[in-house]
């Protein structure tokens, strides 16, 4: 076979690779299911579990509005940071007053305390009542999120 023969296999193999390739390619729809979505829900979900939440709701907000995030999706995200970022000293009175009530653990977020209990680092807490915040502030989400479902 000559050089020009080679070439001309070549160019024509190239030609019908390129048409295969533009046979595959679709249109996307703007549904957000694709690579924008799933990198932006990722750069959330990273941005709330380091604590970043100021800036995983600015994100929340701008994948919205420009069609990375769905509503659901986006408010299930809205829920969490608001979950997480609950101080102790938040939450409902009735809860603050039970008789193990951690007071000294009030300026803490339910991340910071979820934190400090993975590390098992209680400097500032015991065990037992770090378990006690956690479960107030997890209890507080649990209602939260009921009555949002009967709205």
């Amino acid at each position: 076979m000559t050089w020009r023969a080679r070439s001309r296999r070549r160019i024509l193999a190239l030609v019908l690779f390129c048409c295969a390739l533009l046979s595959c390619a679709h249109v996307d729809d703007g549904s957000g299911g694709g690579f924008g979505r799933n990198s932006a829900e990722a750069r959330i979900t990273h941005l709330i579990s380091e604590g970043h939440f100021a800036q995983a709701e600015a994100l929340v907000a701008e994948s919205t509005s420009s069609g990375l995030l769905e509503q659901s999706a986006a408010a299930a995200l809205r829920r969490q940071i608001a979950d997480l970022s609950m101080k102790l000293g938040e939450i409902p009175a009735r809860l603050q007053r039970v008789p193990s009530f951690p007071s000294r653990l009030k300026d803490f977020t339910r991340h910071e305390l979820q934190k400090m209990y993975d590390a098992e680092n209680f400097s500032i807490a015991t065990k037992k009542e770090l378990q006690t915040a956690l479960k107030l502030l997890k209890d507080v989400a649990k209602d939260n999120s009921r009555l949002l479902q009967k709205l």
